[in-house]
């Protein structure tokens, strides 16, 4: 109750922390708040020096139960944009920031996942067991799918900020040539990975296996530690089909990752959907394949 009424009492301060006009003021850079770190790379990357990012999700924290600090309160109910990641089953953004949001209509919303194919069950390349009910809401994991939440925060920045259209467009084009050339290189990379399976602790890489033809192996089941069957059952697939490598996120348990990796022959490697650098983090897990023990 006490943090409902903290949100109201900041949000009624929206209309003194922006223009009437819903536009920056001169000389101001836009305030934009995102979710997760990688949104901010990409509102960053289109809108230059133009915007000011605020992250509600730091890095290293996990998405399913970080709360809004009072300081991202008052950032948040003076920004001028919210970059959702609008996927259905995105509990964070339901829980904690939807309900902010209903408070500060003069704060503008954009969903970046508009227009996207969403994945579910078997289309996300993981075996079943994973807690996101209506899907997996990583969209950012994957080339094909921020190229169509940068058109969308290009749309969503240019409304907000006529007066930067220009840029904004000449940078949208830019970094579609650069998720263009991203995706040859990691398509390079994978042609020939050992293996084209994965395990992870969370599934986070659902559209990134999508993309790449690729398929994760979910420790976690229903959101818990496995069972001890559920363990033997996983690592004995592993074995069958060859698969050493495992993936962990900060913010997740290591301990069931290591023993599978120990079991298999395998190595734990730090995977984080969360991490701002979006290329490099892509880069960076697709090397992981051809760097895995059952390489040469």
């Amino acid at each position: 109750m006490r943090r409902l009424l903290a949100v109201i009492a900041l949000t009624a301060l929206v209309p003194a922390c922006r223009p009437a006009s819903g536009t920056p003021a001169a000389g101001h850079r836009l305030r934009v708040a995102v979710s997760v770190p990688p949104q901010a790379w990409f509102v960053e990357r289109i809108g230059g020096d133009r915007v000011a990012v605020e992250v509600m999700i730091p890095p290293g924290f996990s998405h399913v139960d970080h709360p809004l600090s009072p300081r991202q309160m008052a950032s948040l109910a003076a920004a001028d944009l919210y970059v959702k990641v609008g996927h259905p089953s995105f509990d964070y953004e339901r829980h904690a920031i939807d309900p902010f949001l209903e408070q500060a209509p003069g704060i503008r919303v954009v969903d970046m996942s508009r227009g996207m194919h969403f994945l579910e069950g078997a289309e996300e390349g993981e075996e079943a067991g994973h807690d996101h009910g209506d899907g997996d809401p990583h969209v950012w994991v994957a080339p094909e799918t921020v190229a169509v939440a940068a058109g969308n925060i290009e749309q969503a920045l240019a409304a907000a900020d006529p007066a930067g259209a220009p840029l904004y467009r000449e940078n949208l084009r830019a970094f579609l040539r650069e998720i263009a050339a991203l995706d040859g290189e990691i398509r390079t990379l994978l042609a020939t990975a050992p293996s084209r399976t994965f395990i992870v602790y969370h599934p986070g890489w659902g559209y990134f296996a999508h993309q790449y033809g690729l398929e994760q192996l979910a420790i976690e089941a229903e959101g818990k530690e496995p069972s001890a069957q559920g363990m033997i059952r996983l690592i004995d697939r592993a074995r069958r089909e060859n698969v050493r490598l495992v993936f962990v996120e900060a913010g997740f348990p290591r301990k069931s990752a290591q023993v599978i990796a120990d079991a298999i022959d395998g190595r734990v490697v730090l995977a984080d959907p969360q991490q701002k650098d979006w290329p490099d983090n892509l880069r960076r897990v697709a090397a992981a394949f051809l760097e895995s023990p059952s390489h040469g």
